[in-house]
């Protein structure tokens, strides 16, 4: 192995380099990526402003992708470079690990990383993700090293803990997990005091974004409360177990996800099991096969920055608010999972641990096949950027309205941006203009305020807009029409009790009663619901409502 290892140490890296720079920008940002986009390019004291306001996060990685964007341009392929360095580094980071420790177990664990569904998916997104999972990895490689007397890292832990806080808020469990572990550190550990000091500047700074930016606390609870609707209907108390399912290629059928997510397509039962039992059987042989008491304590280090977070999250989402997002905020363990799987990989027959890399490799390679622009194009995420085409081919002019809803502003209107394609844009709800890429509550009982803010917004448009101007709305279709659409049952129509409430309010304020014919219905990438966009021209709007619609045709 020691001989083999600078060869194969490259072929990792290549290997790794290539899943996640291959084809990069050849699928289309969807709403969240998109966001990042539209983020990235405002002027930096506005881009803070609104983070602080409107959002649930930090701006580190927004920072990080406006530096790289002023740089490489706004392409797909260059909005997702941050992800795909994070995801190369911290590759590079556990091939110098091993080279410093002489450990198989990290060699094996960045071979695991390189190939592995998980972080490549997250390292070939504009999202904050790859980033999280490489620093999540330096500190939980530095807290090691200081427990286990190897070398001074404290710096690193330092300066790792403040970027994670600095990422994504939920990074304060890690850093809370490692201040707790100071226990079970070997016999060279650094003093208490020291320990504490070293985590002091993260939760240093955590506690001051509490108190500087609680606005986007209360913001997460709103944006992620979709997350406690899917809990409703899978055990919240299984979490960690899904997560730990997630982290191994394959191992968790589609079914069980509620986010997008690469998954493979019409993989077979067996290999679900196949796959996941294969994890099960790494992470036995650590506790079983290892026999020197430091390889233990280092394992059990590891076990510790695996479970800790996860079961932390679940705790916060049964207690505070929901934040357990599966193949997101579980992040924070997945690099613990990737080195304890190493170890495991270490621990097996050579043979028997190469064979089972090349299965993850076929299973993650089936996995991510669409993005690569093989196997089932259908599942790569096109749809939005398509429809951003088709608008711009119907002749959308500046004259021309595109009204948005919750989820669909970002990605339509980067693509028409890139386009060159002028409009004029608001959105319905006026509130889904706050954060572009999440959903607010719209209980029915806040009818008549809608129907006050769609007469208002019909007012504002007709001010501004020719008689031959179209306003192009975005919504949801009620779920009896949207399954008839599923099932081919043609609809050529749609009624205003058909379209999803408060869109619903909108296209009553324009149409009344009468039936609209739908310019697309569509699936949004990585977004539940059948939507629609109704083209609707200035010609054919009613006269003003007289009355306010029932309550029930808007439901």
């Amino acid at each position: 192995m020691r001989n083999r290892a600078p060869w194969l140490g490259g072929l990792i890296l290549i290997t790794a380099s290539a899943m996640r720079l291959y084809a990069l920008g050849r699928e289309a940002l969807w709403c969240d990526e998109a966001y990042t986009a539209l983020t990235a390019r405002l002027p930096l004291g506005e881009m803070i402003s609104r983070q602080l306001r409107t959002d649930d996060a930090p701006p580190f990685f927004y920072l990080l992708e406006m530096l790289v964007t002023s740089l490489a341009g706004t392409s797909e392929a260059a909005v997702r470079l941050v992800s795909a360095a994070a995801g190369i580094l911290t590759v590079v980071l556990l091939l110098r690990w091993r080279d410093r420790c002489a450990t198989a177990s990290a060699f094996f664990g960045a071979a695991f990383v390189a190939v592995a569904a998980y972080g490549v998916f997250h390292s070939r997104q504009a999202r904050s993700y790859a980033l999280l999972i490489l620093l999540a990895l330096v500190l939980v490689l530095s807290a090691k090293d200081l427990l286990l007397g190897r070398r001074r890292s404290g710096w690193w832990l330092a300066v790792s803990g403040v970027l994670l806080c600095l990422t994504h808020h939920v990074a304060v469990i890690l850093v809370l997990t490692s201040l707790c572990l100071w226990p079970i550190g070997g016999p060279r550990r650094p003093p208490g005091r020291s320990w504490l000091l070293w985590h002091l500047p993260p939760l240093t700074l955590w506690a001051g974004l509490w108190l500087v930016a609680s606005r986007q606390f209360e913001v997460h609870s709103v944006l992620n409360a979709w997350t406690a609707t899917y809990w409703k209907t899978h055990p919240l108390w299984l979490a960690p177990f899904y997560s730990v399912g997630i982290f191994v290629p394959g191992g968790l059928p589609a079914s069980a996800l509620g986010t997008g997510f690469a998954t493979a397509d019409g993989l077979s039962p067996v290999w679900i099991v196949l796959s996941a039992a294969l994890g099960f059987a790494c992470l036995l042989l650590v506790p079983w096969r290892a026999r020197e008491p430091a390889e233990r304590r280092e394992a059990l280090l590891e076990a510790a920055f695996l479970v800790l977070p996860l079961f932390a999250l679940l705790a916060t989402s049964l207690v505070v608010t929901p934040v357990y997002i599966l193949t997101r905020t579980d992040a924070l363990a997945y690099p613990a999972f990737a080195l304890l799987i190493g170890r495991g990989l270490a621990l097996a027959p050579r043979r028997a641990a190469g064979g089972v890399l090349l299965f993850w490799i076929a299973i993650s390679l089936a996995t991510l096949a669409p993005t690569y622009g093989w196997g089932n194009l259908s599942r790569a995420k096109q749809t939005d950027r398509r429809l951003a085409r088709d608008l711009a081919a119907d002749g959308l002019t500046s004259d021309d309205w595109i009204i948005h809803t919750f989820m669909t502003s970002p990605s339509i209107e980067y693509y028409l941006d890139r386009m060159g394609v002028a409009h004029r844009i608001a959105w319905f709800p006026e509130v889904g203009a706050d954060n572009t890429a999440s959903t607010w509550p719209t209980p029915l009982d806040s009818l008549p305020a809608y129907v006050e803010e769609a007469a208002d917004l019909r007012r504002r448009i007709e001010e501004a807009m020719p008689d031959d101007g179209v306003a192009y709305v975005f919504g949801f279709v009620e779920p009896v029409a949207a399954e008839a659409i599923v099932k081919g049952q043609g609809i050529r129509v749609l009624t205003v009790d058909q379209i999803g409430y408060p869109v619903s309010a909108l296209v009553y304020a324009l149409l009344g009663t009468q039936p609209a014919t739908p310019f697309a219905i569509y699936r949004q990438d990585y977004v539940g619901g059948q939507r629609v966009v109704l083209r609707i021209p200035r010609a054919s709007w009613a006269p003003p409502a007289t009355k306010p619609p029932a309550p029930e045709s808007m439901r």
